[in-house]
């Protein structure tokens, strides 16, 4: 993995990668702290947007990267780092400009990722047509190793899509993404009942599956801090489906990490 002078180094190229207009008035930088930082609830916080007294600044945590992926490759590394700086900066454009949705989506959020000390034995994927959560489930069952080699996974949507769309498939295939050989399946009480979890790829599906089962809204989490949506225009598939990739891949580390009180 890598050291934090490494990950300093790729930091700092993904900075320099982003348009100068994007740091303005973030007078106080990009900082790299080498320690760990957990939240209240005692999970790992990746990194923080500060706006006080001191000015505005981003800290990013070495730390909580080493202990939540340090056994990812380094490239899959560099994209968890990359999907954390953006999502900071994100906060920082939306404080200039007054907008604080990110702010309340994040409350939100932090309310439906993890498990929450939940057993998991069996994850159910979810998206709005069982295109995205199929290629989850795939990618967990082609992953899983060790602890998380006893979950069992399988995939729905909110609805049933028709047949999967080339595109989609072709950038599967291109990523060595196997999906299952069925028809995209819909989302039905008995399925949600069978599984620990149900990990959504946007809140707004988070919240429409626990508004449909009230009753089983403990089981409704998101896979990923932010959203994984299709590509506009089913155009960028390939990247879509490397960052599903990512999050997935995170998943199966998290079951590694809680294994023994997970199991």
């Amino acid at each position: 993995m890598l050291s934090y002078e490494e990950a300093g180094l790729v930091l700092d190229e993904l900075v320099d990668e982003l348009p100068e207009g994007i740091f303005e008035n973030l007078n106080g930088g990009v900082s790299f702290v080498e320690e760990a930082v957990t939240a209240e609830d005692g999970r790992y916080t990746l990194g923080t947007y500060f706006r006080n007294g001191m000015g505005r600044y981003i800290e990013l945590y070495y730390g909580s990267f080493v202990e939540l992926y340090g056994e990812m490759d380094d490239e899959l590394f560099r994209r968890r780092l990359k999907s954390t700086l953006h999502h900071e900066l994100t906060h920082h454009i939306e404080s200039m400009a007054g907008d604080r949705s990110l702010e309340h989506w994040d409350d939100r959020q932090s309310e439906l990722y993890g498990f929450n000390g939940i057993n998991v034995g069996s994850i159910l994927f979810v998206c709005d047509d069982n295109t995205l959560s199929m290629a989850a489930e795939a990618v967990f069952n082609a992953n899983k190793q060790g602890h998380s080699a006893a979950v069992t996974a399988y995939s729905a949507g909110l609805t049933a899509g028709d047949a999967l769309a080339p595109k989609f498939v072709k950038a599967c295939e291109s990523l060595n993404i196997s999906l299952p050989q069925r028809r995209p399946a819909e989302i039905t009480r008995e399925l949600l009942s069978t599984h620990d979890i149900a990990l959504c790829m946007t809140l707004a599906q988070a919240d429409e599956l626990s508004r449909r089962y009230q009753d089983l809204d403990e089981r409704v989490m998101c896979l990923a801090e932010d959203d994984i949506k299709p590509p506009a225009l089913g155009l960028g598939w390939k990247k879509t489906l490397e960052r599903l990739s990512d999050e997935v891949l995170a998943v199966i580390d998290e079951l590694e990490q809680e294994a023994p009180d997970a199991f």
